[in-house]
């Protein structure tokens, strides 16, 4: 199997997530920090506040460093996902065995997103692109550098449960329920 055309397709995360992230981060930080400065200033004892705000921002520089590498390559011989929390996967295309697209939801109330999932000959997952991250565009354009393997749609949308009971394989350590109750 080999991919649709010569051409390397890289793809990122959706940006605005990671303004949102700051933006989140500084609505809740910069109250507790003027807090914590206008009570420890005056006894001198604000060198530890200043410490930690300086931990917390080259924490926060890392996070936004890593978040902005996150990508998906497709290249004529192999996928390459770069991970957030750090690593690379490095898939050949002969691996792959197919491609379903869904459109999954949380609950039967929150709104689907569109879901990718790339499986081996096993069915275990080679690579997952969720919609929480990935523009639709960005996990379209993957899937068609990916069209020579066969692409399922599910033309339903699907529910975490229902995943969780039919392919709990296809779904991360966490989202995996250890014990399930009729």
């Amino acid at each position: 199997m080999t991919a649709t055309d010569t051409t390397t397709v890289t793809v990122h995360v959706r940006r605005s997530l990671l303004a949102q992230g700051i933006a989140a981060l500084l609505a809740l930080s910069i109250p507790i920090m003027i807090v914590l400065y206008w009570l420890t200033i005056p006894a001198g004892t604000w060198g530890w506040v200043g410490g930690a705000q300086a931990v917390v921002l080259v924490a926060v520089l890392i996070a936004a460093y890593r978040y902005t590498r996150a990508s998906v390559t497709v290249t004529p011989t192999s996928v390459v996902e770069v991970r957030f929390f750090g690593g690379e996967n490095h898939t050949k295309i002969e691996d792959i065995e197919r491609v379903i697209m869904l459109e999954m939801h949380r609950t039967m109330a929150s709104q689907s997103r569109l879901q990718m999932f790339v499986l081996d000959s096993n069915g275990r997952p080679l690579l997952r692109m969720r919609g929480e991250y990935w523009s639709r565009n960005s996990i379209n354009r993957i899937a068609a550098q990916l069209s020579s393997a066969p692409i399922e749609h599910i033309d339903h949308p699907v529910t975490l449960d229902e995943l969780q009971t039919s392919r709990p394989e296809m779904l991360y350590w966490f989202e995996r329920r250890p014990i399930r109750f009729p």
